[in-house]
């Protein structure tokens, strides 16, 4: 283990229940998730956002925007940049899942699960092409960036 969560909290939340066109049941969510890496010489610190935004075309019961942060101590400096993020990423994802999965619950609608992303590939992607990774059917989601660790949060 190469990093220890500190703490963790949610910066930023908004809803909004979608009134569906007449007929439609079946819709496909496609959530945008973005990762803000900073690394300091002994802390990291992650930022996750979610965005769920229905169109005309594409119609969801809701929109929904959420951005949570981690913080983390470094606990091996020797570790390399991807064992940081993937261990970090592997931590912190599972919170917003589930605090996108209470969310929708508690507006009284099927409760929504982010995917499960694979880290180890998601991030391998991410630092060996580009900070957009442009292919993201691979994992089952339609966009998720994560962007480089020398960029501000």
């Amino acid at each position: 283990m190469n990093t220890r969560i500190i703490n963790y909290i949610v910066n930023e939340v908004a809803f909004k229940a979608n009134p569906l066109p007449q007929g439609v049941t079946n819709f496909t969510i496609k959530p945008n998730i973005r990762m803000d890496i900073k690394k300091e010489a002994r802390t990291l610190s992650l930022s996750i956002t979610v965005a769920v935004k229905g169109t005309e075309t594409e119609p969801t019961p809701f929109d929904l925007n959420v951005r949570l942060t981690g913080n983390f101590a470094i606990l091996d400096p020797a570790a390399s940049v991807d064992e940081i993020r993937i261990e970090a990423s592997k931590t912190l994802y599972p919170y917003m899942r589930a605090y996108v999965a209470t969310i929708t619950a508690n507006a009284n609608i099927a409760p929504y699960s982010l995917p499960v992303i694979d880290f180890d590939n998601a991030v391998a992607t991410a630092t060996k092409t580009a900070p957009n990774i442009t292919n993201p059917a691979k994992r089952g989601i339609d966009a998720i960036t994560i962007r480089p660790i020398d960029e501000e949060v």
